[in-house]
């Protein structure tokens, strides 16, 4: 489809903010919170970061957790996984997951840790190998999506934790749910608003579906047929991010979400906002250079 329009999506300022770190990912959590991961180790070293070596070297990582105009920090010491998903506990507990888990023969790894806001480990447990994406709705319940990877099998799992594409755990990792009979290849995004309002949208069929209490309510079909990473809702219809670059407008009518025209992230003085960008819920932040921005 041929894009002509680019529409400017003005954001606000939350927070100056800039780090000496390096950042490695973040995520929104249910109540509007920017939690973001970062490294001490130099941009090579990151670089050079291999999540199938084993044993996985012990680093240090620190959270940022920025909610409107505070932000506090929690340093998490000697780790030994390479974290690329994290949220929040109803607790103030913090997961942090990595997305590839070892199996060899009955050890799993366990790649999933919880700590406590002081730094200190709580409990750890597997969440399978392949994950996409990690979300914890106001139950504590924790949605994790995968990767074919995590569906299929691979590094060492024959019977994958991940097979029906996404699984609802309890906050100690034992399995509530599963997504059997959607026939999920690909899990590309998640967005869980609440136990009541989880949305995913999943490849081969590039339907969004929305779940109400794990019970499905309302499938979409996507035309365009991108590999979407991430989306969420507003009062003009939907906003996805197909890649690193670029973020679309999408219309939504009978049931069917068509992208319209690519959108540009700027401030209030129509300066372009350059850097990663997270949606959840109606959440949408950017992490320029200068600060933290949020959709207006």
């Amino acid at each position: 489809m041929r894009v002509i329009k680019i529409e400017k999506l003005i954001m606000q300022k939350c927070i100056d903010f800039s780090s000496n770190l390096n950042f490695v990912g973040g995520q929104i959590t249910r109540d509007g919170t920017l939690l973001l991961i970062e490294s001490g180790l130099e941009e090579s070293g990151l670089e050079e970061l291999d999540f199938f070596q084993r044993p996985v070297a012990k680093h240090n990582w620190t959270i940022r957790m920025i909610n409107g105009e505070n932000i506090e920090t929690v340093e998490l010491q000697k780790v030994p996984l390479i974290p690329t998903e994290v949220d929040l506990f109803s607790d103030g507990s913090l997961l942090l997951v990595q997305s590839r888990c070892l199996k060899d023969g009955k050890y799993m790894e366990r790649n999933a840790r919880r700590y406590n806001p002081n730094g200190q480990l709580i409990e750890a447990f597997p969440l399978g190998d392949g994950i996409e994406n990690v979300q914890i709705d106001e139950t504590d319940t924790i949605w994790v999506s995968y990767f074919d990877e995590g569906i299929f099998g691979n590094f060492g799992w024959e019977q994958p934790m991940g097979s029906e594409g996404i699984v609802a755990y309890t906050m100690n990792g034992n399995k509530l749910w599963g997504a059997s009979g959607y026939g999920i290849v690909d899990c590309y995004a998640l967005n869980v608003v609440s136990s009541r309002e989880v949305y995913f949208y999943y490849y081969d069929d590039f339907f969004l579906v929305q779940l109400n209490e794990k019970k499905e309510t309302i499938r979409y079909r996507v035309e365009g047929k991108g590999a979407m990473q991430q989306f969420m809702f507003d009062q003009a219809g939907m906003i996805g991010q197909i890649d690193m670059y670029t973020i679309m407008r999408f219309q939504i009518k009978n049931r069917t979400i068509t992208p319209k025209k690519k959108l540009q992230l700027i401030d209030e003085h129509g300066k372009r906002i350059i850097g990663p960008v997270f949606m959840r819920g109606t959440f949408l932040y950017a992490y320029g250079k200068d600060g933290v921005y949020r959709k207006l």
